[in-house]
């Protein structure tokens, strides 16, 4: 049989809330149960001073304890000492006045106010479920996101919109792209006729990484693109695919990512709703 060490009891005494804060409906048909020595509306099955611990509350302390370490043979012996010990160390914090201390009330209320908005945005958005099609367009948006394609590309870069335009009509006319790289091209990969090599988008900066994901293999921009190095018209010669994850294998992540989503909306329309006052910009949370 398996039998805590004194370092593991403690550890499980601390998370008090397992006990002082389980609900009624923690209570699963396929937790491991001992305990038909004693009725369920009994109001005393263990008696701590002058605590009374139903057997209801036992019960659902133990199958909250057993569900959260299956691998573990917890006797009814074992939990109700477990349970005899935390209420006892409960009853001498209160003893020694530690509930009563200021920063002691502010971390009780903190907890408070996390355990009910926990409880909120639980309750509310458990059970939101997606359609596939709704699963799919934000897979379609995260992949495009972070996108692990890698590219072969060449770009011509230019000082003016008027001089790369002008770029774009000769290729539009037959030039070859290599011939006018090496000809006009401001950037050092000039001699190269604009070679950039094999590389992913987002080592390169947004505007040129943008255009670049909406391109076809073999064709040239269509239109400049500017950064901050100048105008640029880019030839992507060649896409290869790294690897993305495949639709099933994340649908849980992304129900997930468009949970986080709605809450964010929740959020935002509660924000939208309520009455504000921020710090001014000159007013600092440090001072």
């Amino acid at each position: 049989m398996y039998k805590q060490k004194p370092i593991l009891i403690m550890l499980t005494i601390l998370c008090l809330c397992l006990f002082y804060g389980c609900k009624d409906n923690s209570v699963s048909s396929s937790a491991k149960m001992s305990t038909n020595n004693a009725e369920d509306n009994s109001s005393e099955f263990i008696k701590v001073n002058d605590i009374n611990i139903s057997n209801k509350k036992f019960k659902q302390y133990a199958n909250a304890k057993r569900i959260a370490q299956p691998e573990a043979d917890f006797s009814d012996t074992d939990i109700i000492n477990e349970i005899i010990a935390a209420e006892l160390l409960y009853q001498e914090a209160i003893k020694q006045g530690i509930a009563t201390r200021v920063k002691i009330k502010q971390q009780i209320k903190q907890q408070e106010k996390s355990i009910l908005i926990n409880t909120l945005l639980t309750e509310k958005f458990s059970n939101i479920n997606f359609t596939d099609e709704e699963l799919k367009s934000e897979y379609n948006r995260l992949i495009f996101l972070n996108d692990s394609s890698e590219y072969k590309a060449r770009h011509i870069l230019l000082k003016t919109n008027e001089d790369a335009n002008a770029v774009i009509e000769e290729l539009r006319g037959g030039t070859d792209f290599i011939e006018l790289a090496k000809q006009k091209s401001q950037g050092p990969s000039a001699p190269n006729g604009g070679d950039l090599g094999w590389f992913k988008a987002d080592t390169m900066v947004p505007p040129f990484a943008q255009a670049l994901q909406l391109m076809e293999k073999g064709s040239h921009s269509l239109t400049p693109v500017q950064t901050r190095f100048g105008w640029h018209v880019i030839l992507l010669e060649d896409k290869r695919s790294s690897g993305q994850p495949a639709f099933e294998s994340v649908k849980q992540d992304l129900q997930r990512s468009l949970t986080q989503k709605s809450i964010e909306s929740y959020v935002n329309e509660l924000q939208n709703n309520a009455t504000i006052v921020r710090p001014s910009n000159n007013e600092s949370s440090d001072s």
